[in-house]
């Protein structure tokens, strides 16, 4: 039998409420800093069930995702994912085009992707007529007022794709929706995927609200 390949991490990529990319996220982390904190969004706002969280801070989508029109099909989550991969490949010290692409694969924890508030208001407004929803007006008319392309943000498997191209990673791509444990099970598959001989390097991790 082969002795079995040795998988190492090489590189960290981290958008996070208490910091982004490694160092950062690391000496406050130390330091003991939280990221939860009162949502100005809905402040005052007192029929909102919750009004604190853990918003990312200064985290600017456009300074990561190229060509910018892409944000335009990422939801937060995707955005997030694409940021923090591009992280990992910085600190890897990976540039774009140093892999053969064929060797190079992607492996991404996702869940649930929900859409943004303001992109679905017009359509409820739409249903709802005297104090009620009315599903059967969905159909005709609200859904006219999504983004032809809405569907294509809340995938959860975009965020592989997404990354995959933008580093030209044609090898195994896979997306794990599991609840919580997704991202842990996106590291092992990476690792299984590079034990087994199917590529010789693995962008993994995962992203969420």
């Amino acid at each position: 039998m082969d002795e079995a390949r040795e998988v190492v991490i090489t590189g960290v990529g981290i958008v996070s409420p208490i910091g982004i990319g490694r160092e950062t996220f690391w000496q406050n982390l130390d330091a003991g800093q939280g990221g939860v904190q009162s949502l100005s969004l809905f402040a005052g706002k007192r029929d909102i069930p919750f009004q604190i969280g853990a918003p990312l801070v200064g985290f600017e989508a456009k300074d990561y995702v190229q060509p910018r029109k892409s944000l335009k099909v990422m939801s937060g989550e995707i955005q997030v994912a694409y940021a923090a991969g591009a992280l990992a490949m910085q600190d890897a010290g990976l540039a774009k085009g140093a892999l053969d692409p064929s060797r190079f694969g992607v492996v991404l924890g996702s869940e649930l992707l929900y859409g943004e508030l303001p992109e679905v208001v017009d359509c409820f407004a739409h249903c709802h007529v005297d104090g009620e929803f009315h599903f059967e007006r969905w159909g005709d008319a609200a859904f006219k007022d999504l983004f032809p392309l809405w569907m294509l943000k809340y995938l959860p498997n975009m965020a592989a794709c997404h990354i995959g191209i933008a580093h030209d990673a044609r090898g195994p791509n896979n997306s794990i929706v599991e609840g919580q444990v997704s991202s842990l099970l996106a590291i092992g598959e990476a690792f299984s995927v590079i034990q087994r001989g199917l590529a010789d390097v693995m962008l993994a991790g995962g992203s969420g609200s």
